[in-house]
């Protein structure tokens, strides 16, 4: 009967020990800022939205002249020139409704005003530049 007793005993002050511990690493783990903790994994995951990464505006120009683009709402940013049959492309974000003002390079350098384009940069946008200079024209692609 005596062993008996010191196993409740042992058992006791185990599950009392026990039982402290938690209590303890509780208290502490309560008091430990949030930022500080070991994340664990979620019970659902969460997905947050992300965009693709890379360039989302193109410009292609197919026509017989160089062209550029100029966006107004960025303080009229300009691409660079873009040789005929050549193409450039960059990363916009932040503006929903983007306007894109596309120019072209004649002979002797003129340049003149083919078109303006919007549209919102999340989904980005393609253009070619088309024709010649006397009938230029662009499309999306």
């Amino acid at each position: 009967m005596r062993s008996t007793t010191r196993t409740a005993g042992a058992a006791g002050l185990l599950l009392a020990v026990g039982v402290a511990g938690l209590a303890g690493v509780t208290t502490a783990q309560a008091s430990t800022p949030v930022s500080d903790r070991t994340p664990r994994a979620a019970a659902t995951p969460t997905t947050v939205p992300t965009r693709a990464p890379g360039p989302n505006f193109v410009l292609c120009s197919k026509g017989t002249y160089s062209s550029y683009a100029v966006f107004p709402k960025r303080g009229n940013m300009a691409t660079h020139e873009v040789p005929a049959g050549g193409c450039t492309s960059l990363r916009l974000d932040g503006i929903a409704d983007e306007q894109v003002v596309l120019y072209g390079i004649g002979p002797g350098g003129a340049r003149f005003r083919i078109a303006t384009d919007t549209f919102d940069d999340r989904d980005g946008e393609r253009i070619r530049t088309l024709g010649t200079p006397d009938a230029d024209d662009w499309t999306t692609f």
